[in-house]
């Protein structure tokens, strides 16, 4: 039986994407995927604010809208009204303009042979097949759906580490879970979702034991302590091996995603704001709106600074590092500067 939690407990994780990750010949070809993070307590509010914005293009609350079918002035007001809640945006974004495709094929090898490595650390022949199934599983993916998943993965990495350190001063509550719910796009994808449910917990966890996610002494993370900590004891050995040194306590990935679901749009509403917000910072990169500043402002207002010099968003790249420039660094700018301060002031 699923633990009761407090009215206001939790929050919702809604991924999607926008673009085709298909490698592309030219520059400003953006693919974006992005996580909208809604605490229980500011749900009905963004439901609220999309039912408003359907009615205002004259839709039925059942019918889903796109991109396409707002003007600049509808999104503006749909932004500023989700500008108001206490929920987050984050954005993994990836020019495959600018991306070599054997640059892509190299990364996509390196990460097989990483994931094959751990192979001879496994005691039993049940861990030693789920090694060999998953790294079959990444290695049969296409580039286009490779990409994605790195993107994906990037994005779920970025969330997990920031909405710790951000909702631990503000909504301590929200952190006693984490309900992940993706966009399914094609049931004909079994691949590429069953490989990013089970390559995630894993990639993740290894990167925190690398890279440390920032926790302050003073913050409130008892919601989070509670359910996601793993004792000493209870941390494999072949990841405190991995570490170099011993390991007095790590969070638990899987437990921490595992309420994931790949859900059809249709059926959540937390899912077409995702939609929206992710065609819409696409967009914006590409310059695409008439008035692109203001629109980069108000989507820039829902993101969270991270660390100095960084945007609020996050520009990936599988091979050389590119800095943005012109249109691309100007939105950039300008939602970094809109940004929702990482600290909460006392």
């Amino acid at each position: 039986m699923a633990a009761a939690f407090e009215l206001g407990e939790g929050m919702f994780i809604y991924v999607d994407e926008s673009g085709s990750f298909v490698s592309a010949t030219r520059g400003d070809s953006w693919c974006v995927v992005a996580g909208y993070v809604v605490p229980e307590v500011a749900r009905k509010r963004v439901e609220l604010s999309l039912g408003l914005l359907k009615r205002r293009l004259g839709r039925g609350i059942q019918d889903e809208v796109k991109l396409k079918d707002l003007s600049e002035a509808n999104l503006k007001d749909f932004l500023g009204e989700l500008g108001k809640l206490e929920a987050t945006l984050f954005i993994s974004a990836i020019d495959l303009g600018h991306q070599d495709p054997e640059a892509v094929v190299v990364h996509q090898k390196k990460q097989v042979a990483s994931v094959r490595a751990n192979r001879p650390k496994m005691l039993y022949e049940e861990g030693r097949a789920s090694i060999d199934d998953l790294s079959g599983r990444l290695e049969r993916l296409s580039p286009q759906l490779y990409i994605q998943m790195v993107a994906q993965i990037d994005l779920l990495d970025q969330v997990f580490r920031m909405t710790t350190l951000y909702y631990a001063q503000r909504v301590p509550a929200a952190l006693s879970s984490f309900k992940w719910r993706m966009d399914e796009k094609n049931s004909a994808r079994p691949l590429f979702e069953q490989t990013l449910t089970h390559m995630a917990p894993g990639l993740i966890q290894a990167k925190s034991l690398r890279d440390p996610g920032i926790f302050v002494e003073g913050f409130d993370y008892s919601h989070f302590e509670k359910r996601f900590r793993s004792a000493p004891e209870d941390i494999p050995a072949y990841l405190q091996e991995a570490a170099g040194h011993a390991i007095k306590s790590a969070v638990n990935l899987g437990a921490v995603m595992r309420d994931s679901k790949f859900v059809r749009s249709h059926d959540v509403p937390g899912v077409q704001v995702a939609d929206l917000l992710a065609s819409a910072w696409r967009r914006v990169l590409r310059a695409e709106f008439e008035d692109n500043d203001s629109i980069a402002r108000l989507l820039g207002r829902l993101t969270v600074q991270r660390q100095t010099p960084n945007p609020s968003i996050h520009l990936m790249s599988l091979g050389e590092e590119r800095l943005a420039e012109g249109s691309v660094h100007r939105a950039t700018l300008i939602a970094k500067n809109s940004a929702r301060p990482m600290l909460r002031r006392r």
